[in-house]
């Protein structure tokens, strides 16, 4: 079988250990090539190298449609795009992956040789929260952003092609959302066994204190950074004694420390108001590699992760995969992700300064009793591998397969 992966984003983190996953357990024998560009393909060549198997690819530029903003009479092009698949890409591969199958505009006619991830609904779901936080021309973005995924995921429902969701809470959205549908969204979990894998690396030259509480995430609003930083200088002028400095490691979260972005910046603000002080309150290594990844997370005294929405939440799951005490966001996703392998958590609503403060204050004061019951769910997490669900996409790739062939030989 051969398979074309077809990916014009591959947002960093989750994903790319989703998809490094997935294509490290396929069979042999089957041949997979990427199709993509620019920065997305840096990305998937970084993931070849590293990868246990032969992956093609290809750089195929293709055109893309974004939206303006007017202002002043003058028009300014926003960084969100619509990535429009020509139909040629199916040509001589019998199944195309979409791993993140978001903002790509796919013909028609492919929809039958087609398996598409959905990891979450969040630019609609939050859209209009997400755009509030930004500046004009990011807001713009946001609303393009929303309508368009939108507009997309009707088009894709009403397909033959075949859906995977990474967990049931987000399956159960489209199904309501945008129901009814022809074939229901399958539900392929991610694993966390990847973890076991990473050699721990230093991370002397980091700069991290003895004792710190970790949070992994990109910068995005709805990761919930300013209840963060508010409950953390809430627990600093509180309870200084269960107070423990918070390590932030994602993509874009070293952008914190210049504010080299209206993101940044504002986060940098917030930070400077609640006098909490960049290298000591807070520790910005950024984006840092597998085995330090690992290292700040063994070495941590616990995982905060105040997050508002999800498609999966990996970080929870891979620090418990550690033994690594967790304090996590109240909400349907997380709790479906942690009961699956039986993690115990401190749970919080995102939206309560206090009680995102106490979780912190438990992780601090707590952590004893805390990481004997992390360390008891490691052997569930153990039994959920990527091979499991290079499996599962392995069967949904021949049954679309399946499909598409009786539709062209019989007709519709």
């Amino acid at each position: 079988m051969k398979i074309g992966v077809i990916d014009y984003q591959l947002p960093r983190g989750g994903v790319e250990r989703f998809v490094e996953g997935v294509l490290d357990c396929l069979p042999a024998e089957i041949d997979v090539t990427v199709f993509s560009t620019g920065w997305a393909l840096n990305g998937y060549r970084a993931l070849a190298e590293k990868a246990r198997r032969p992956i093609h690819l290809v750089d195929r530029p293709i055109v893309t449609q974004r939206a303006a903003m007017v202002a002043d009479n003058q028009a300014t092009l926003v960084n969100e795009e619509v990535f429009d698949i020509p139909a040629d890409l199916w040509t001589g591969i019998d199944i195309a992956w979409f791993p993140w199958v978001t903002r790509h505009l796919i013909p028609r006619q492919c929809h039958l040789r087609t398996v598409a991830t959905i990891h979450d609904m969040i630019g609609v779901e939050l859209g209009e929260f997400m755009a509030e936080k930004r500046d004009p021309l990011g807001r713009t973005g946001a609303y393009y952003n929303m309508a368009m995924e939108d507009m997309l995921m009707r088009r894709l429902c009403g397909s033959m092609a075949k859906i995977v969701s990474v967990s049931k809470r987000t399956a159960d959205h489209i199904v309501r959302t945008y129901g009814p549908m022809t074939r229901t969204p399958d539900v392929i979990y991610h694993s966390a066994d990847h973890m076991g894998q990473f050699t721990p690396e230093p991370i002397d030259g980091l700069g991290l204190p003895p004792r710190y509480l970790v949070y992994s995430s990109s910068y995005y609003p709805h990761k919930n950074h300013e209840n963060l930083f508010l409950a953390l200088a809430k627990v600093k002028a509180e309870n200084p004694a269960a107070f423990l400095p918070l390590v932030l490691t994602g993509w874009r979260t070293d952008l914190i420390r210049s504010g080299g972005d209206y993101r940044g910046a504002y986060l940098k603000a917030l930070l400077d108001h609640l006098k909490l002080e960049i290298g000591r309150d807070i520790l910005l290594p950024g984006r840092v590699s597998d085995g330090q990844f690992r290292a700040i997370l063994q070495d941590s005294a616990g995982m905060v992760f105040p997050t508002l929405q999800e498609g999966f939440g990996f970080p929870p799951v891979e620090a418990a995969y550690l033994g690594v005490p967790v304090a996590v966001s109240d909400i349907e996703i997380m709790r479906e992700s942690l009961k699956r392998f039986g993690i115990p958590a401190v749970w919080f609503r995102p939206d309560s300064i206090d009680e995102i403060a106490g979780a912190m204050a438990r992780l601090a004061t707590e952590e004893p009793a805390l990481r004997a019951q992390a360390a008891a769910s490691i052997p569930s997490l153990s039994g959920e591998t990527w091979v499991d669900a290079g499996k599962r996409y392995l069967a949904a790739f021949q049954d679309q397969l399946m499909i598409a062939s009786m539709y062209e030989k019989y007709g519709n």
